[in-house]
């Protein structure tokens, strides 16, 4: 009879506190009302548009050769400029008299486009220097460095690598490769001018003087663009091996000089567009914004400053647990068997800040810049601005203690590649140099508008 009576008490306390909560109030009507939290969710639309950046900073740990047109976006056309690295006191062999062969070597594993397209490639000797302490962008012009009247080597490709034998590709050490013969003149100037001025080979930066570098192009072809791992000039000749224990010649073999593309010189990626504006006009009551590498076509984003102004806007004075933005995809060319897929990853950055994020190699912050991956299965990208917010409701009413932060409202939208190390920890974030398009939903969409999506929390009032 006691456990019943204990039992009927329990459901009517259970009872009670149960009957005395309210809609979206974290906590019990027994706290006092100046301790009740109210938990909202509100949304809040943005205004976007298409922008066309011409000049994308393409210092990438890749280069790009090759051209493709896509029926949205039109050509990309991508081709580099780079000086050759010289290792310290480089000297050939006493003996060798004369180079007996030249090439270069393009190393890649990836591609993009029709494997079976054929290219032609050109290479130049570049007749003016690069500026070792300058900003170079995508539509630099070859022609302020590369009168191309001195042509060091020629010869056609394809991305499938169709030239090497089965019995090649099977090798352990096999690697896919574009080989192009160089003019056997050129490694005999080099040769030559080693023996009467060593000192322009003593050091990376004495050779870079004497030689300005080179210009790698095609000149036909129009299927696929080859992404280039590494890249190098190699000079064979023959020399004497010499015994160790009489030091007298012993057999006489086939060596090689090599002049490669390194981190350690100056590289320009080019890429053009020469007809985008014929494919692509946007205006800025558009309802679909667009996204295109390496083409620099990005989306900008406008978030209403009044919503952080003290006193007036819906989240000043308010704690935000979460505020975040959903780019959707949409218009998905999935048919087509060379159709450009969605950027891996895209960067939302304060437009003033991006110069400068990408020529110091830096990684989002979540304050001034965001990261978001592409969700294949929803087929959008959602970037965390919550940090961000707090800061710029305590930046707006003058409660902010961080010195370093400059309130933003406008940002760009823009394709990146994530360099990871040999752990698989982010390094750096590259504009994205190969090829990736995607249409999303912007401000302006009559249905799914893009919106920000926000969470925050405040005191309850009755």
């Amino acid at each position: 009879m006691k456990n019943n009576f204990l039992l009927l008490c329990g459901l009517i306390l259970l009872s009670a506190l149960f009957s005395c909560s309210d809609d979206n109030t974290i906590g019990s009507s027994i706290l006092p009302d100046k301790d009740k939290i109210a938990v909202a969710y509100d949304t809040i639309h943005l205004n976007t548009e298409t922008v066309y950046v011409n000049s994308v900073f393409l210092r990438n740990s890749i280069a790009t050769l090759g051209e493709f047109t896509d029926h949205t976006f039109g050509t990309t056309k991508s081709d580099f400029m780079a000086q050759l690295y010289c290792a310290r006191n480089f000297h050939f062999p006493d003996d060798v008299s004369q180079i007996d062969s030249a090439y270069m070597y393009l190393y890649y594993t990836k591609w993009f486009g029709d494997s079976a397209t054929m290219h032609h490639m050109k290479v130049f000797e570049l007749n003016k220097p690069l500026s070792e302490g300058k900003t170079y962008f995508s539509n630099t012009n070859p022609a302020d460095f590369c009168d191309q009247t001195k042509l060091l080597g020629q010869g056609s490709f394809t991305t499938g690598d169709f030239y090497s034998t089965d019995s090649v590709m099977g090798l352990d050490s096999y690697s896919k490769r574009i080989r192009i013969p160089i003019n056997k003149s050129f490694g005999d100037t080099l040769l030559s001018h080693s023996r009467k001025n060593p000192s322009d080979f003593a050091t990376p930066e004495n050779f870079q003087k004497y030689f300005k570098g080179v210009y790698v192009t095609t000149d036909y072809g129009n299927g696929s663009i080859v992404y280039i791992t590494q890249a190098q000039i190699e000079l064979c000749f023959k020399t004497k091996l010499y015994s160790e224990s009489g030091g007298v010649p012993d057999s006489l073999v086939i060596g090689g000089a090599y002049f490669p593309i390194t981190q350690e010189v100056k590289q320009i990626n080019r890429a053009e567009h020469p007809d985008l504006s014929t494919y692509i006009k946007t205006i800025p009551s558009d309802s679909l914004n667009y996204i295109y590498a390496p083409g620099g076509m990005y989306t900008k984003v406008t978030i209403p400053e009044k919503i952080f102004t003290k006193g007036q806007g819906i989240l000043s004075g308010k704690t935000i647990s979460s505020l975040s933005l959903k780019v959707q995809a949409t218009q998905l060319d999935d048919e087509w068997d060379y159709a450009l897929a969605p950027p891996e990853a895209l960067l939302l950055i304060d437009t003033a800040k991006v110069q400068t994020f990408f020529n110091n190699f830096e990684l989002n912050d979540g304050v001034n810049s965001f990261l978001a991956k592409y969700n294949s299965s929803s087929k959008d990208y959602t970037f965390d601005l919550s940090i961000y917010a707090q800061k710029m409701i305590h930046s707006m009413d003058g409660t902010g203690t961080t010195t370093n932060f400059t309130p933003f409202t406008k940002m760009l939208i823009i394709p990146v590649s994530i360099v990871t190390d040999g752990d698989g920890d982010q390094i750096r974030l590259e504009n994205l140099i190969t090829p990736a398009a995607v249409k999303i939903r912007g401000g302006n969409h009559p249905t799914e508008p893009m919106h920000l999506e926000i969470v925050y929390s405040k005191p309850a009032t009755k």
